[in-house]
C-alpha cells in the first residue's frame, strides 16, 4: 500500500483548518514530539569529521543485571568504603 504524501499532507492540512485556534498549540507541540522522535530526520545531518562515523549502542548492556537491590548493594559497598578512608 503506496501512500501519496502530498494528499496525506493536504488531509492533514485541511483537518489542522478545522481546529479551533486554542488547539493549534497543541498541535505544534505534538508536531515537535513526533519530530523529535523520529530523530529530526527532516534536518540536514551535520557531516562529521573525517574517521569518524556514529555508533549506535542500542543493547550495550543487554544481560547486565541493573536491578534496584543491586544497585542498593552496590551503593551500600561504596558508601562503606568511604565511611573507611574517612576514618
Amino acid at each position: 500500500m503506496t501512500v501519496d504524501t502530498n494528499v496525506l499532507a493536504r488531509q492533514i492540512y485541511e483537518q489542522a483548518r478545522q481546529l479551533p485556534p486554542e488547539s493549534l498549540t497543541d498541535l505544534a507541540k505534538y508536531v515537535e514530539f513526533l519530530q523529535f522522535k523520529v530523530g529530526d530526520r527532516l534536518a540536514d545531518e551535520p557531516s562529521l569529521p573525517d574517521g569518524l562515523r556514529v555508533v549506535n549502542l542500542r543493547g550495550l548492556f543487554k544481560g547486565y543485571d541493573f536491578s534496584p537491590e543491586l544497585l542498593a548493594e552496590a551503593r551500600r559497598e561504596m558508601w562503606s568504603s568511604l565511611e573507611e578512608e574517612i576514618a
